[in-house]
């Protein structure tokens, strides 16, 4: 639908017309709907525009019974689970394995649900966000019931009258109870506002293919789903204070004076509401800082490659031009030698699948003088074909014997390059070099070892390498190749003259996914990064809360205690006694909040250790920092109406009273 409405202007009269896509016709026999999405395409940058039958032919080069580049998708009939659909391709693969038992070493097939296929490697952040969201909302309760509390106390002396002149326990509660409401349907409709502002700002911010964010918006469903809460919340946290309200003595209360009065009972409901909201705050500010350290140790991992002025690109030898491996080697050789020449570029190559680019080509790795009794048993090895310039361009260094050049031709001797982690771990303290491999099945050459490169994490950051052998492109003939180009400056800059040389080779052949290594290393890590903001976001208002709770307390206290500290300045105590007094009540709540708050945290932790990297579930450095952060807003929380009760006149204190 977006293609027809860019290149074809929204074109009525599209259906039965021709396109030409690599050189080959098309006819159009239909525009898709605009809301469709395909989901099996989630690998790429960008998304797809076309869709052609298959065609799928065994006589085709690209064709193999082992390439595992196709993906299946079938819709179960209601009748039946997913567990009976595995098990029915089990047996399905099992048959095939039978008979073909060279092709299919296992006779088992993966069968995943759709929606398991997009959340496994996202549901432990979802759980996270969904456990950060609970904790702040029940901080924000706990400082809705301490205010709750503080408005019935202060009110004591109006509930008395009330009950005095008739009024029932019933109609008292019934009237806090609707205030309690009141403020929270305002609560509501101000959160429902400002969600309408955050969803979008949520969605920008989010990675382009994580949890498809693109279609969420408020509906009804969600908007019913937090009326609920706030209605829940109101009546649960408004229930307390208006029972006790409603219980209070009459008598006792009129006696008091008109600053309300309040029991030990309150006092420690209070005290505890604001340790629990301490506790809740270190433990959401702990997975913050765990997950900033993890982030920072991420952001610290040596690729393998250097990405900093790196342009890359999708090349594909595609279309009648390139019917034979003699015509697909020629036009890389060409794009290659181009775009060397090309002025601002240093290096430049090719590869069939580019690092951190989603894509993967695992065979199996043979050793020459090591045979397996069971070919099937053999370590799967990562392969890549690459152009001569490849390693120059990217980076990465050969740190024994030699690359690739223009001389390991196809009817040259087959050789091969293999990473620093496959030389130690096959052959240890032996000399690679000279030793014969075999990459796939018995049927594949003898590839001699010529040079040994450094580890790159062609599947994240977060990823150890694994055993990586590399093939000379001439050799291993692959059609869709990733162009890499290595730029004196600004990556970006180039890319219309890049665009302008592949025209100049051939104006059929389609460049795209254009994109600064930099760029993909940044997208690699924007699920963690998206984690983090996230998660930081609601620490920062659980701290907020938290302070706005610890201060509520403290300065109730001041309030309840003017005439006490007007007594005590009268009697000759300075400022310093005051403050010592005032934040003396609030320390011990931090304090227990805090010692609390690091025992849940090490539980908390050990929960979310699968969204860590080279950090500890119970990393010191984190807890330590996040304790003493708490502290010091705490402290500054009860400074604040310290402070103000040194301001106090003895005076106009004992008058008032």
């Amino acid at each position: 639908h977006s293609l027809w409405q860019r290149r074809f202007n929204s074109d009525r009269e599209i259906i039965g017309k021709q396109i030409v896509l690599t050189g080959q016709a098309f006819t159009v026999v239909a525009v898709m709907r605009p809301d469709f999405e395909d989901f099996l395409a989630a690998n790429f940058y960008e998304p797809a525009d076309a869709w052609a039958p298959l065609g799928y032919d065994a006589a085709q080069p690209w064709a193999c019974r082992t390439c595992q580049h196709l993906k299946a998708v079938a819709r179960i009939k209601p009748e039946f689970s997913i567990e009976q659909a595995r098990t029915e391709m089990n047996g399905i693969s099992a048959q095939l394995q039978r008979e073909h038992p060279h092709d299919y070493p296992t006779p088992t097939a993966r069968v995943n649900g759709l929606q398991d296929l997009f959340l496994v490697s996202i549901r432990p952040a979802l759980y996270l966000l969904m456990g950060a969201v609970g904790l702040v909302l029940l901080i924000a309760c706990g400082n809705v019931a301490n205010l709750t509390l503080t408005r019935a106390t202060q009110r004591s002396r109006e509930i008395a009258i009330r009950a005095a002149l008739g009024a029932g326990r019933w109609r008292i509660m019934r009237q806090l109870l609707a205030e309690s409401f009141a403020l929270a349907l305002l609560g509501a409709i101000a959160g429902w506002l400002l969600a309408a502002w955050g969803t979008e700002l949520l969605v920008a911010l989010s990675p382009a293919k994580m949890l498809r964010l693109q279609p969420v918006t408020m509906d009804a469903r969600m908007l019913g789903f937090t009326a609920g809460i706030s209605v829940l919340t109101a009546f649960l946290f408004g229930l307390a204070p208006s029972l006790h309200a409603a219980r209070q003595d009459v008598h006792s209360l009129l006696r008091q004076g008109g600053r309300g009065w309040q029991s030990k009972g309150e006092r420690r409901l209070r005290s505890l509401l604001v340790v629990g909201e301490i506790t809740l705050a270190l433990v959401l500010l702990t997975g913050a800082g765990l997950l900033v350290r993890s982030f920072s140790r991420l952001l610290d991992v040596a690729p393998g490659f250097e990405p900093k002025r790196l342009l890359t690109m999708s090349v594909p030898a595609a279309g009648a031009n390139y019917a034979t491996e003699d015509q697909v080697r020629a036009f890389f050789r060409e794009v290659e030698r181009r775009m060397e020449a090309l002025p601002g570029v240093e290096a430049a190559g090719v590869v069939s699948n580019l690092p951190l680019g989603g894509n993967m080509d695992k065979s199996g790795l043979h050793i020459e003088e090591k045979p397996l009794p069971n070919p099937a048993l053999a370590p799967s090895a990562e392969r890549y074909g690459i152009s001569p310039g490849y390693l120059r361009a990217m980076g990465i260094p050969v740190l024994q014997g030699r690359g690739f050049t223009e001389q390991d031709s196809s009817d040259a001797l087959r050789v091969a390059l293999i990473n620093r982690t496959a030389a130690r771990r096959i052959w240890g303290e032996e000399e690679p070099l000279g030793k014969r491999i075999r990459l796939g099945g018995p049927d594949d050459p003898l590839l001699t070892i010529v040079g040994i490169v450094g580890d790159v994490n062609h599947y994240g950051l977060d990823t150890p390498p694994d055993l990586q052998a590399y093939v000379p492109s001439a050799q291993w003939t692959d059609s869709y190749m990733q162009l890499v180009v290595r730029t004196a400056g600004d990556p970006q800059a180039l890319t219309g003259a890049v665009r302008d040389e592949m025209r100049a080779i051939d104006k059929d052949v389609p460049v795209y996914d254009i994109a600064s290594m930099q760029q993909r290393v940044s997208s690699s890590v924007a699920q963690r990064r998206f984690t983090l903001v996230l998660l930081i976001a609601f620490s920062a208002l659980a701290l907020l809360l938290a302070a706005i709770g610890i201060y509520g307390v403290i300065s109730f206290s001041v309030t309840q205690r003017t005439q006490e500290i007007g007594i005590r300045m009268a009697l000759g105590a300075n400022r310093m006694d005051v403050v010592r007094l005032v934040a003396g009540q609030g320390l011990p709540l931090i304090v227990a909040g805090v010692a609390i708050g690091l025992a849940g945290s090490f539980a908390a932790a050990r929960l979310m250790e699968s969204l860590l990297f080279g950090v500890s579930a119970t990393d010191t450095v984190t807890f330590s920092l996040v304790a003493v952060l708490l502290i010091a807003v705490g402290v500054v929380a009860c400074l604040l109406p310290a402070r103000r009760a040194t301001k106090v006149d003895p005076m106009m204190a004992l008058r008032d009273e």
